[in-house]
């Protein structure tokens, strides 16, 4: 098992239910899984930890002000990590790509960097000197911070959203990385998971098509070089939506409200082709869209709904 991995892929494909299954699987209790999510505003202070007032009050009453330093996730796990060195500790960084990863690990980005061979293998092959961290750990001599070998570090990158954030190549090479693709997920009666009926309108009429069918013909129309030509980072999982057990007024709120609404903005909006569209050549605006669906009113163009 790799220290660290990055599991990447379209929207709903299921990366973080891969890193939940490992983690159930091995029995790990929830104690033991640090987890959080990168976005924006996501700072060093955030993950490292920083001080913050707190409000004091004595015997008599009054009250004064005192600065605690408040851990972030890293360095509560790093620090039960080193509690016992025998029992894995997982640090799970969801949405990396959607904050400035650079600027989050700062100097413990050093640590990443593991050696593979030898009685020290699984530490960080270089220490950081960091008061900070390194205060309340009493395995770490001085202040010099290493990463244990059972602190594992995954995370889950979006690869529609690459353009938010852009990993460069140093922080990348400290990871592995393995794609989940767009393929279905069977269940264990042989069919596949989060399959529902979607109710499609034609010119010939009201189908049925199965949301797995929906979904994977959509991802061939985005990225096919006969139709729309789009990257595949637009292509989308099969648990871009989550069914649950919605019913069918349930089923169409949530396609109206999540599935058009991606289409829309990030599909349609993109495609430079003119002479092919995924939706009806009559529909000019989202408003447009949202009524017609909701009205049972075919949308989707004729090209697409040959290819389904």
């Amino acid at each position: 098992m790799t220290d660290q991995k990055i599991y990447y892929g379209a929207p709903g494909t299921g990366k973080s239910f891969e890193i939940d299954q490992m983690i159930e699987n091995e029995n790990i209790p929830d104690e033991n899984v640090f987890r959080t999510t990168f976005h924006p505003e996501f700072t060093y202070s955030d993950f490292i930890g920083q001080l913050l007032p707190t409000v004091k009050e004595d015997e008599d009453g009054n009250t004064s002000i005192t600065y605690t330093f408040n851990k972030g996730v890293f360095t509560q796990a790093i620090e039960k990590a080193y509690l016992d060195t025998a029992i894995k500790i997982y640090l799970v960084l969801e949405e990396m790509s959607r904050g400035d990863v650079a600027a989050i690990f700062g100097d413990t980005f050093q640590l990443l960097d593991r050696v593979n061979f030898g009685p020290k293998k699984g530490y960080s092959r270089y220490s950081i000197n960091n008061d900070v961290i390194s205060k309340d750990i009493f395995s770490i001599i001085g202040n010099k911070v290493k990463l244990p070998p059972n602190l594992l570090i995954y995370g889950t990158v979006n690869t529609s959203d690459q353009n938010v954030f852009v990993m460069d190549t140093a922080f990348k090479r400290r990871f592995e990385w393995q794609y989940i693709s767009t393929k279905p997920v069977e269940s264990d009666d042989g069919g596949f998971l989060n399959n529902v009926d979607i109710k499609m309108h034609s010119s010939s009429g009201v189908s049925n098509c199965k949301w797995v069918d929906l979904y994977q013909a959509l991802n061939k129309f985005i990225t096919y070089k006969e139709f729309l030509e789009l990257g595949e980072d637009k292509q989308i999982g099969q648990f871009f939506i989550e069914f649950n057990n919605l019913n069918g007024a349930g089923i169409k709120s949530i396609i109206k409200n999540k599935l058009l609404h991606y289409l829309w903005n990030d599909v349609h909006k993109a495609s430079f082709k003119r002479e092919i569209n995924l939706f009806k050549n009559d529909i000019s605006s989202f408003s447009d869209l949202y009524d017609k669906f909701e009205s049972d009113t075919q949308v989707f163009s004729e090209a697409f709904l040959n290819s389904l």
